[in-house]
């Protein structure tokens, strides 16, 4: 059967899986930078869990001969598991004095996102967007985030001014900034898997001994650290230069020294090469380059 078909069934058999009540959906959910995935919503009742199916991945497993039955079996196991060790508390979204005190800031590139951004309370800076979401604990000690509508605002009974300004409080908090020497980085791994050591040029050494990995803690959507109040301007301070900052992803971007003496131009090449080849299209942040003046206190394109 084709994927519509596969889709179909598959959703007529997991409803006679589920609880009666329970009501299973089929919805096209908006990623970041324009891409969207077809997606199976799961609600059952008396739970406040709604896990999400993203059904493309296994149909290449009933391509490759695996059942719908088999299928379906994996899907109640994995909803399971959610329900078992994922449970989160409502509460820490739908009550506004809860959920402000986890509300945080991303950053996504502007034009890529350009379809969904006026349903989402965001600020323009450069050719970025800052958006707004809430870290929600579960119980398994994990956050999950839920990013901020503007229906969201009305729920809460609050204004615009009042998320920016507490997710700006919140975030250098709840999501620490890590500033690592790339040779460091790259060492760590080739640490966790020595065979990738190989892969490597002679002139590793050279090429990473001038850039730094800046994230956060987690390592997820930690590009945002670029915007954290006097961060650059401590670490620039601290080396006696200017930076160029280079987007790696979402989840990093890289601090260069300006005494690198490394062109724009160059650099500029680097970093759309890069963005072609490595990036997942859902995780590239911007084809540009920042450069942050320590005397101006100021990041600019």
């Amino acid at each position: 059967m084709n994927y519509n078909e596969f889709l179909q069934t598959l959703q007529t058999q997991l409803l006679l899986l589920f609880p009666e009540g329970s009501n299973i959906s089929i919805r096209t959910l908006p990623k970041n930078n324009g891409i969207s995935r077809e997606a199976l919503i799961i609600r059952e009742p008396h739970t406040n869990l709604a896990p999400v199916i993203y059904p493309e991945d296994y149909y290449s497993l009933y391509v490759e001969g695996t059942s719908i039955d088999e299928l379906c079996t994996i899907i109640c196991d994995v909803c399971m598991e959610s329900r078992l060790n994922h449970p989160i508390d409502a509460s820490c979204f739908t009550d506004f004095d809860k959920a402000k005190e986890r509300l945080i800031f991303q950053i996504v590139n502007y034009e890529k996102n350009t379809l969904r951004l006026p349903d989402i309370p965001h600020i323009r800076y450069l050719d970025l967007a800052v958006i707004f979401c809430c870290l929600i604990p579960m119980k398994n000690g994990m956050d999950t985030t839920t990013i901020v509508h503007w229906e969201h605002l009305q729920l809460w009974d609050t204004d615009f001014e009042t998320i920016k300004k507490q997710a700006f409080c919140n975030t250098p908090r709840l999501l620490p900034p890590y500033i690592q020497p790339i040779a460091d980085a790259i060492h760590d791994l080739i640490t966790r898997n020595p065979s990738l050591n190989r892969l490597l040029p002679d002139s590793f050494g050279q090429m990473t001994s001038r850039l730094y990995v800046l994230t956060n803690e987690t390592q997820v959507c930690g590009a945002a650290c670029m915007l954290y109040p006097s961060l650059l301007q401590e670490f620039s301070e601290s080396l006696g230069t200017d930076l160029y900052i280079l987007p790696s992803s979402i989840h990093e971007v890289l601090l260069l020294p300006t005494n690198a003496r490394d062109s724009d131009e160059r650099l500029s090449a680097l970093v759309r090469a890069v963005n072609s080849e490595q990036i997942p299209p859902g995780q590239l942040l911007s084809d540009s380059i920042y450069y942050y003046s320590r005397e101006k206190a100021a990041l600019t394109l």
